[in-house]
């Protein structure tokens, strides 16, 4: 009888679809490399080709379930993202890509301007990503509630704004009981300031694992800017204020990249009560004579300019130019007025 018991005990613990646990809670940089190769290669309409380079293995690569390429704003500006399934682990990535356009990136920009958005009550997210969370959310939840998905593990990830919207997806998911908490990860990588105080504290308790990866001087990861805290005058760089229920705040937990993200890079983890801690990258005083740099920290991930790479098909033997692109050009404007002001 004890024994039937415990083959009993057995057969549910093994046909449990959970498989983070507290060991989720560390952060794994080879998952996080993994993700952002997933993310490098929703920036080409054929991930495929991404995919068969960076997971040479067939019986390991991820499976492409979905790929979305729509419209997400007034603007016509394009949300990228995929849909992918890893068969062995039995998980599900969804990753997305970030700004596209610079109407898009103004949008973003200007939406700092505009009042912020309630999100299900328990916070306040910038305007412009609870719009686009709406339009890509509808996707997602319909892939995660199919039969053939609805039991396997979740994992969001995404790069810039598309960190800030796998931050929604998963709390989403984990709101709406599409999965309990256990059933979710979040990884993103260069990932603004998504939502307030309440917002953060309220992600950090209903996602429970969660790894915002930043790289070195990464500029545009700080924005929107925080409120600061003033009781610290005169020094320059001012902590976020840890009380203001209003203004921007990172939830947690953080991993700082201070000196790039080379294989064997020195991180730091940041997991405190507050998703701002001067010991990670709130540590970084970002000038006009920094700035350039602090662009190309934020396009340039795990040693590669995340949107080249991945429009490259994933080769690694390429060269990538640190000026290219929309972000590139205010990268060179930025020098050139540090030289002339």
């Amino acid at each position: 009888m004890h024994a039937l018991k415990f083959l009993i005990l057995i057969s549910i613990i093994g046909s449990s679809n959970c498989v983070f646990d507290e060991f989720d809670g560390i952060y794994n940089e080879e998952e996080a490399r993994e993700m952002f190769e997933m993310i490098a290669a929703v920036h080409d309409k054929y991930p495929k080709f991404c995919l068969n380079s960076s997971f040479p293995n067939p019986k390991t690569r991820p499976k492409l379930i979905d790929y979305y390429d729509i419209r997400c704003d007034f603007l016509n500006s394009k949300c990228t993202f995929g849909l992918l399934e890893i068969p062995h682990r039995k998980q599900i990535i969804v990753a997305i890509r970030g700004t596209q356009s610079m109407s898009q990136f103004f949008f973003e920009f200007m939406s700092a301007f505009i009042p912020d958005t309630s999100f299900h009550g328990l916070g306040e997210i910038n305007y412009y990503f609870a719009i686009t969370h709406e339009i890509i959310w509808e996707k997602v939840q319909k892939v995660l509630q199919s039969d053939e998905y609805k039991e396997h593990d979740v994992i969001f990830t995404g790069h810039s704004l598309g960190g800030s919207l796998a931050s929604l997806s998963a709390f989403e998911t984990v709101l709406s009981k599409i999965r309990n908490s256990s059933q979710v990860k979040m990884i993103s990588l260069a990932e603004p300031r998504t939502g307030n105080l309440v917002f953060a504290k309220n992600f950090d308790r209903f996602v429970k694992y969660s790894f915002r990866v930043i790289n070195g001087l990464d500029a545009l990861a700080h924005l929107p800017p925080c409120h600061k805290d003033y009781r610290f005058w005169p020094r320059v760089d001012l902590p976020c204020d840890a009380t203001s229920r209003t203004g921007p705040y990172h939830h947690s937990v953080e991993v700082w990249y201070p000196d790039g993200m080379q294989k064997g890079s020195k991180y730091v983890i940041c997991n405190g009560s507050k998703g701002e801690e001067l010991f990670c990258s709130d540590k970084n005083l970002v000038t006009m004579s920094n700035f350039g740099k602090g662009i190309t920290d934020h396009r340039k991930y795990f040693g590669y300019m995340v949107s080249q790479y991945g429009a490259s098909n994933c080769n690694k033997n390429r060269t990538f130019d640190e000026n290219e692109g929309m972000l590139g050009k205010l990268k060179v404007a930025s020098e050139f007025l540090n030289k002339i002001v």
